[in-house]
């Protein structure tokens, strides 16, 4: 009876302290971002690290070697990438005026062209709270990206910090595993430290290949925007490409901003922006996707889609980026949980 009371006794204060644990991480989950940024750029440049180290050079020195082809990448993208970026970004914001009066001519156009078609009183009004919801939907989206900019700038501190907190962390990987692996009962390491490189195995696949597939369509996109004469090619690449991360709706995301922009100058061109867009997909879909990704996370069609509803839900849009990996990582927890309950 007494080791029945020691033991329930033990759970209720690991309970207490996973509790106490959360709840305090939820209260400066702020603080937490550049850290969860830094272990992802840490998680995804480990392996190379590890490579280097096992060719002779010591960890410090792999990791200051791959820092500066990083930063050698970073400059050669500032030097030729970014002053094109920078000048279509403020040609843009001097451009917002007039593509603003030259939408809302849009919008009376056709406000004209609807009041003079004969349509019944109730579906007048549907339509009316129709297009007044889509404008407000329009609306909170372009507030929506001026706040996000702004935040972004806001956090330049954070920001900064992201790469030295990532040194740490990779310096450190392998203790950090370790370390994590004595919390857990001896009884239970052997299967769970298996269920750790089943996760590993998932989310590595899955973020790289992401994001290479990621870059490959915004390099299709910001060509074919420049092909056909589109402004901002540069932009709307580097748009496609960041919203290609995000399965399904991604797709949709990205083609909204460039088909107005490009309905605003013409029909005609937001027809072949549309079609080029589609034929990005079309290519990622069909050919760069299943050749670099496969069915990496094996996950149905309609759980990737609960499970963006669901991140997007919570978390707005960076649910939408983590959704995917986080209901890989849940679906490899539940199949271990399940294999140990029946």
């Amino acid at each position: 009876m007494g080791n029945l009371a020691q033991g329930l006794c033990r759970k209720v204060v690991v309970l207490f302290i996973v509790g106490a644990a959360l709840a305090f991480f939820v209260a400066i989950r702020a603080v937490l971002f550049p850290f969860f940024m830094a272990y992802i750029i840490a998680y995804i440049l480990h392996p190379i690290v590890d490579y280097m180290e096992t060719k002779g050079f010591p960890r410090g020195g792999a990791i200051a070697a791959v820092y500066l082809i990083m930063l050698l990448a970073v400059t050669g993208g500032i030097f030729f990438l970014l002053p094109a970026i920078l000048a279509d970004l403020n040609r843009l914001l001097e451009l917002i005026p007039s593509y603003a009066d030259s939408f809302q001519q849009f919008i009376k156009d056709m406000e004209i062209g609807y009041n003079s078609v004969t349509v019944p009183e109730g579906l007048r009004t549907v339509v009316d709270e129709t297009i007044g919801k889509i404008e407000n939907v329009f609306l909170r989206v372009v507030e929506g990206f001026i706040e996000g900019l702004l935040g972004l700038f806001s956090q330049v501190f954070n920001l900064a910090i992201i790469p030295v907190v990532s040194f740490y962390f990779l310096l450190e990987f392998k203790k950090i595993g370790s370390f994590l692996l004595l919390l857990i009962p001896v009884r239970m390491r052997t299967e769970l430290a298996e269920v750790a490189a089943e996760m590993d195995a998932v989310l590595k696949k899955f973020i790289r290949g992401n994001l290479l597939v990621a870059l490959s369509v915004a390099i299709m996109a910001a060509a074919g925007m420049a092909l056909i004469g589109m402004d901002f090619p540069l932009l709307i690449g580097a748009f496609t490409g960041l919203m290609n991360l995000i399965p399904f709706f991604g797709a949709i995301i990205s083609v909204i901003p460039a088909m107005l922009l490009a309905l605003l100058q013409s029909k005609w061109l937001a027809l072949y922006v549309l079609g080029i867009m589609i034929l990005v997909q079309q290519i990622e879909g069909n050919i760069i996707g299943p050749k670099i990704l496969g069915d990496c996370i094996g996950l149905h069609p309609l759980i990737i889609i609960f499970a963006l509803l669901t991140g997007g839900h919570l978390w707005g849009l960076l649910g939408l980026f983590i959704a995917v990996p986080a209901a890989a990582v849940l679906k490899v927890l539940l199949r271990y949980a399940y294999t140990r309950l029946v």
